[in-house]
């Protein structure tokens, strides 16, 4: 039996159970699973269904989003980079995109440019989407992506924060893909985020590490965003809490966990200095359960502008410090100390999938033109 007589129904069940990445080779054999796979309903049934594919690494090293690949079970640890392309519209040529930061939400990449653009990029896909700024954005922004998760389809919306500083003023606005329009929500003037400091996306919510104002001065503590409600909250750390945030992460695509550390805490064993790493879970019910200790026999890094990944099955923990340097830790031994050259900022979780865009719709079905960039 041939592909084309097979009922539609059946074949979108059939494809739904293929991984993301060959599922993008196919769109080219067949008009009519190209649009199978570029449907709405499709994204949905795949989620749902789908094999999760091998999580990988995403770094942003020189201007340009590269994934790392880490084999944890080969005792030799390869470390694999892979740059993903970013066309400028903007240019007529093969012009790529110089990309200063980005943040990573169900798939999909919010990357800010370095000459101030904004855009939403599926690089499985290879789908994208330019948002205009309301008035201009500017490099000292902070920018999430999320979705209302109380919605039965993910409702997109991304977080703009206009950082100024003192007097503290950081107006906060939100980018809605229904309407391709931005709504200005207030004010903040209790809390700052550091320059050095990334956000985490956590089943459509943001979470920051961020410092108070007011009441305790340079005091951090976690702060979120939730998308459903589009309100500010802070978080509760574990108690007793006696290590500073260093940063945050997220296991498993679905449980917030952050990483505390003190570089002048030291456990002494045989003579040996080690400073302690202690790495804590967040459960469904809001309590925080210590996930796991790595114990440094070198020098701690600053903190400042850290990011790492947790993994709770092999008990290994990732990071990334300020001189671009990839540390792969299981409890005290070192597995692997790499330099990935150049510039990076960053370390995150990503998995390749084929979340769609959203784009605004105008009556009768036809989609809303998007603002020119």
């Amino acid at each position: 039996m041939q592909w084309s007589s097979l009922p539609e129904d059946l074949v979108e069940d059939i494809l739904s159970r293929v991984s993301a990445t060959p599922l993008v080779r196919l769109r080219e054999t067949s008009k009519q699973w190209n649009a199978i796979l570029k449907s709405g309903s499709f994204a949905m049934m795949h989620a749902a269904h789908a094999p999760k594919e091998e999580s990988l690494m995403i770094t942003l090293i020189d201007h340009r989003v590269c994934l790392e690949k880490i084999n944890l079970h080969d005792p030799s640890v390869k470390v694999a980079p892979h740059a993903l392309y970013l066309k400028d519209p903007l240019s007529d040529s093969s012009k790529e995109v110089d990309i200063r930061k980005v943040f990573h939400c169900h798939g999909l990449l919010l990357c800010s440019t370095k000459d101030k653009r904004l855009v939403v990029w599926n690089p499985c896909s290879g789908e994208t989407k330019w948002v205009k700024p309301r008035d201009t954005y500017k490099k000292s922004d902070y920018y999430a992506l999320g979705y209302d998760n109380k919605s039965s389809s993910k409702q997109y919306k991304i977080l703009r924060m206009d950082r100024t500083d003192l007097p503290l003023n950081n107006v906060y606005e939100v980018y809605d893909f229904t309407t391709n329009l931005w709504r200005v929500l207030g004010v903040a003037t209790d809390w700052f985020l550091a320059k050095y400091r990334g956000g985490i996306s956590v089943k459509g919510n943001t979470y920051w590490v961020a410092t108070q104002a007011v009441e305790k001065p340079n005091h951090d503590f976690i702060l979120s965003f939730d998308f459903s409600t589009e309100m500010f909250q802070s978080l509760s750390l574990p108690y007793p809490f006696r290590y500073g945030i260093s940063a945050l992460s997220v296991v498993r695509e679905e449980q917030l966990c952050l990483l505390g550390a003190h570089p002048d805490i030291y456990f002494w064993n045989g003579g040996i200095p080690l400073s302690c790493l202690q790495v804590w879970v967040i459960t469904s019910t809001g309590s925080w359960n210590k996930s796991q200790a790595v114990y440094n026999t070198r020098r701690y890094p600053s903190s400042k502008g850290m990011s790492f990944l947790a993994d709770e099955q092999n008990k290994v923990v990732v990071f990334l410090n300020t001189n671009n340097t990839l540390h792969v830790m299981r409890q005290n031994k070192h597995i692997l100390e790499k330099h990935l050259g150049g510039n990076s900022s960053l370390l995150l979780n990503y998995v390749p999938s084929l979340a769609q865009i959203q784009h605004a719709t105008l009556p009768g079905g036809r989609k809303r033109k998007a603002p020119s960039t």
